[in-house]
């Protein structure tokens, strides 16, 4: 009682809160479950209209309340239908959904909900059949609502074709009117798909999800002709019209033959398939374009990839798609998302000279793409070209100069392991050149773990010294080398590793809290550190940062002076 007292004192206060009255609801709905659990538990079923129905008239009460303060809180219909739902209130909940769609009917996703309510819980077709249609005066192009009022007559007449079934099979005497045949094969569902291609011309993939719909459905073979007659019509210059057509061509009946051998199988697969590419053959001469030659790649391709003990459809199949292939690109045509799908069944089947070829033939036409260039250059590299210089310096040409970072860095790779160090560090010097902020400081990071890698510390110190005389840098730089300075037992010095930090403060000292406090603790730590100088450094350090910086350094400072951090 105390805490239903104080949530309705929350709600009936003159300032009111969408919170105090969810969490009025929600407490009520918890005491409600309660109740049911423990009526289950002990057995005992009476007295419900003295408790259940009072607190569920409350909730009622409550949700009522709250939308008409909030109306245009989706969430909250949401939550007093789901409510409504669980406690089968299906009188409440009607008119819940009117009063809902009377103040959001701009939400299409409210009418289908409405509708499917009336249809499966209701059984109630006509209900739902005239939500649908007061939904598309509101919304006369919206594609969901067609296709859902579609599959909703499909459903109504299922079962309808049902009922009439089994009252055929008990000998009843039915009448036309009872079960118009208009209705029952589907006349309904065969308008409203018209109506929709009407209303909403031009999109093919909304014409073809009329036809997926219809599929589900074992009585519509003659509204799927039509679909696809239509969609023939109507989407010609569409690849979707095509590929679709030339998939069906897969379910084409071939002649079952009687204890047939596996050759007899394989045959009668490639001859569908060989009604398929003729389809497509057709397609790409009706529709030369990069889509239409996309659908009859990845179709050629998808049937490659299938599993087969046969050797001569798995050769048919390889021959075809290495054909499509060589079409699409003599009809420059080729999508550039498929080159490197090309490139690697080269590789796959052993054709390192094909494959070669074919990158320097066809890299005319990367233009500026990083991801073509990058790929043929990966391919090149993992078949040891040596090709590999020279059209990577057609890529640096071509690709912009902001996108190129990725190139520079494969070929970097590729010198370290290949090439001499002389050749290296010309690439090295070459890609420092570069005027891009992020390719200079990530060609400066590679550079110093290269040199410590070929030449030791030494001549890691001495590119160091060459590369701090132009900017840009990066922190992650001047943190590599005080970690290689702190690595040499015998070269280590303080007086080096405090100049590598004041490198870094006078770039990064203004915005980072963190380096002021690892300088400070390498003073303190280091054997040949100086503990009097962490004074100057926190003086120093209070001067330059600003801001939340100042804080945290403070803060942090204080634990490190405790020994804490």
């Amino acid at each position: 009682m105390k805490k239903v007292t104080a949530l309705e004192h929350k709600v009936h206060r003159r300032a009111l809160s969408k919170e105090s009255f969810i969490s009025y609801i929600q407490y009520e709905i918890n005491f409600l479950e309660l109740i049911r659990r423990r009526r289950v538990r002990a057995g005992y079923y009476f007295k419900k209209d003295e408790i259940e129905y009072a607190i569920i008239n409350r909730i009622h009460a409550l949700f009522r309340r709250a939308l008409s303060k909030w109306k245009a809180d989706v969430q909250l219909w949401l939550s007093h239908i789901a409510f409504c739902k669980k406690w089968n209130v299906k009188l409440k909940l009607s008119k819940v959904f009117s009063e809902m769609l009377a103040i959001h009917p701009d939400k299409p996703a409210l009418w289908i909900m409405a509708a499917k309510w009336e249809m499966e819980d209701q059984l109630s077709s006509e209900s739902a059949r005239h939500l649908f249609l007061r939904a598309l005066r509101f919304h006369p192009e919206s594609q969901k609502l067609y296709q859902e009022y579609y599959r909703m007559e499909l459903m109504h007449a299922e079962k309808m074709r049902k009922e009439k079934q089994l009252l055929e099979t008990a000998k009843l005497q039915l009448t036309e009117a009872e079960y118009p045949e208009e209705i029952v094969c589907g006349h309904l569902a065969r308008i409203v798909y018209k109506n929709a291609i009407e209303k909403i011309p031009g999109d093919a993939e909304f014409h073809l999800s009329f036809w997926k719909i219809a599929e589900m459905f074992d009585f519509t073979q003659d509204i799927q002709k039509e679909i696809v007659e239509d969609l023939q019509t109507l989407h010609a210059d569409q690849p979707v019209c095509w590929d679709f057509v030339a998939r069906q061509k897969l379910d084409t009946e071939v002649p079952s033959v009687p204890a047939c051998s596996k050759q007899t199988k394989a045959l009668n697969i490639v001859q569908r398939e060989e009604q398929c590419w003729a389809v497509y053959e057709e397609a790409v001469v009706s529709v030369p374009t990069e889509a239409m030659w996309k659908c009859y790649i990845s179709f050629c391709l998808e049937r490659f990839k299938r599993k087969t003990n046969n050797e001569f459809l798995r050769n048919k199949r390889l021959d075809k798609v290495l054909n499509v292939f060589e079409k699409a690109q003599e009809s420059s045509l080729l999508p550039q998302a498929l080159y490197k799908q090309w490139l690697q069944l080269l590789v796959d089947l052993g054709d390192a000279e094909k494959a070669i070829g074919l990158v320097k033939s066809a890299s005319a036409n990367f233009a500026g793409s990083v991801q073509l260039w990058q790929g043929s250059l990966e391919i090149l590299i993992e078949l040891q070209s040596p090709d590999v210089s020279a059209i990577f310096q057609q890529a640096v040409q071509k690709v912009p100069v902001k996108d190129a970072l990725p190139l520079w860095l494969l070929c970097l790779d590729w010198s370290e392991s290949r090439n001499s160090a002389h050749e290296t560090e010309s690439l090295y010097q070459r890609a420092l050149q570069t005027q891009v902020t992020a390719a200079s400081v990530a060609v400066k990071e590679r550079y110093l773990d290269w040199a410590l890698k070929t030449g030791g510390y030494k001549r890691a110190r001495k590119v160091f010294t060459r590369l701090c005389e132009n900017r840009p840098f990066s922190l992650e730089f001047f943190k590599k080398m005080i970690a290689i300075e702190k690595q040499q037992q015998e070269y280590s010095r303080m007086e080096r590793i405090r100049e590598y930090y004041e490198q870094a403060l006078r770039e990064f000292g203004s915005t980072n809290a963190d380096l002021w406090l690892e300088y400070i603790k390498e003073e303190q730590e280091h054997p040949q550190g100086k503990p009097e100088l962490t004074g100057q450094i926190h003086w120093r350090a209070m001067k330059v940062l600003a801001g939340i910086e100042v804080e945290r350094f403070v803060s942090q400072y204080t634990l490190l002076q405790t020994g804490h951090l």
